[in-house]
């Protein structure tokens, strides 16, 4: 999907909702970059919505941010601002800011996007 197309019209509001299918994960994948694991369900959102780059994004900065290294549990948001602009906010569960980015440029498809990563492993909510 090019940026001209990726108007508000053609907007998923939640992408958790259409992914919320995935329950528990039977394998595992292994993120390169990062030596850290991600799930089934995180594996279709990337392949299918076309954001590996998310996945990576995220994959990295919980292997080498220092302030992420110590949390065991993380909420990972994406939010869209405007146009192709994105919010990537990372916190504790608890409201504890942890990191926070700008996209200044995606063609993702959705409003929002929440993951969750736990003890090594990246996974949509429904996969916990």
């Amino acid at each position: 999907m090019n940026a001209s197309s990726n108007g508000s019209s053609n907007r998923i509001p939640n992408l958790n909702q259409q992914l919320a299918h995935f329950t528990g994960s039977e394998s595992y994948y292994r993120h390169m970059l990062s030596r850290l694991y991600y799930t089934e369900g995180v594996q279709y959102m990337a392949e299918h919505y076309r954001c590996y780059w998310l996945v990576d994004k995220i994959l990295i900065e919980a292997a080498l941010n220092k302030n992420l290294l110590k949390e065991d549990f993380q909420v990972w948001k994406l939010t869209w601002l405007r146009e192709d602009v994105f919010e990537l906010h990372c916190s504790d569960g608890n409201d504890r800011e942890l990191f926070k980015e700008i996209i200044p440029y995606s063609d993702f498809v959705a409003d929002y996007l929440t993951l969750w990563f736990s003890d090594g492993v990246l996974l949509l909510p429904s996969e916990y």
